[in-house]
């Protein structure tokens, strides 16, 4: 099943690829679109992928610090940045976070399930952020979004996405407060799975502070993230306003975030392309470069980890192959649990 996931993944993003650079005024205006961009913006981008990066470090410092997992600012740096960098470089289903775990269990070998919980709750502190940003600019935008029928498709799609997420989470809440799930037969699919996520969800309950320190900590990284990509339209002289990359960026990254491409590859600068050149009337290459700057300046800082990597390898095994086989071991097990 993993490999059939991965092959689809290489896949989608190959097809979409290969469908933009079959457009003729995407690869013959690629060249001229480039020539044309402005660097300053380019330092700013950068600036603000720092910023999702810095942001995201201490919302995970908060967590592990929850669960009783001590580690030094400069670990949690060193290890978010590697993360990152795994994320970037793994084509399948292990990734940045499986390598954070296995650092983690290496330097605590008695809190596996508080690691895993530090991860869990780090991820899903970001959805109160993201349903709201969608609210707040999607719904109330929709006359404009509306302009195009693909673009409000596809908002609709990312809605019922977030509806769906948000009403499944309320269910599990109401399940782990009520402690259903422990009442379930022992030989149910899941089931290992459904008790650990719902323990996270009533960590949230519980430290309900720390949770809401998460959840707007989680703004504020949206709010840069979006900006990278407002950068890059900008260097790109997009013509693209502050508040439409705002109301475009809460459906591209709810799309993105599906297990369908490599890191969003192709897929982003496909929605990049549509929704730019649908709303914006802009120029289908310059979309496509405005998508490939803004994950560009991500991409830039996750290549650092790479370089923190090979000097940072507590107790563990010094090889990239190495780490890499130990990781999918502990998904495996983790999935398997």
């Amino acid at each position: 099943m993993r490999h059939v996931l991965t092959f689809v993944q290489v896949l989608v993003s190959l097809v979409c690829l290969a469908w933009l650079w079959a457009k003729p005024e995407i690869h013959e205006g690629l060249i001229s679109a480039v020539q044309k961009a402005e660097l300053k913006w380019v330092w700013l981008g950068l600036a603000l992928a720092v910023g999702v990066v810095a942001f995201g470090i201490v919302r995970w410092q908060l967590f592990l610090r929850l669960q009783g997992i001590s580690l030094t600012w400069s670990e949690v740096t060193k290890l978010s940045l590697i993360g990152g960098f795994f994320n970037l470089i793994l084509i399948g289903t292990v990734g940045g976070d499986a390598v954070k775990l296995l650092y983690l269990i290496r330097k605590f070998p008695g809190k596996r399930s508080q690691a895993v919980a530090s991860i869990l709750m780090d991820h899903l502190c970001g959805l109160p952020a993201v349903v709201s940003l969608f609210g707040a600019f999607c719904i109330a935008r929709w006359d404009w979004l509306a302009g195009s029928g693909l673009s409000s498709q596809l908002t609709l799609f990312a809605g019922v996405y977030l509806a769906g997420a948000v009403v499944g989470i309320g269910v599990l809440i109401l399940v782990a407060f009520f402690d259903l799930t422990a009442r379930t037969p022992e030989g149910l699919p899941f089931r290992a799975q459904a008790i650990k996520f719902s323990q996270a969800l009533m960590l949230f309950i519980r430290n309900w502070r720390t949770t809401l320190a998460g959840v707007s900590l989680s703004f504020v990284i949206h709010g840069f993230y979006f900006g990278t990509f407002y950068a890059g339209a900008l260097s790109m002289r997009a013509g693209v306003s502050l508040i439409d990359m705002f109301t475009i960026m809460p459906v591209v990254d709810v799309i993105t975030t599906l297990p369908v491409s490599i890191s969003g590859l192709g897929l982003r600068e496909t929605l990049f392309e549509s929704f730019l050149q649908r709303l914006c009337q802009v120029p289908s290459e310059v979309g496509v470069l405005v998508s490939l700057l803004g994950f560009g300046f991500s991409v830039f800082w996750s290549l650092l980890g790479g370089l923190v990597f090979p000097f940072y390898r507590p107790e563990t095994a010094g090889s990239l192959r190495r780490v890499v086989k130990q990781a999918k071991e502990i998904e495996v097990r983790d999935s398997d649990a």
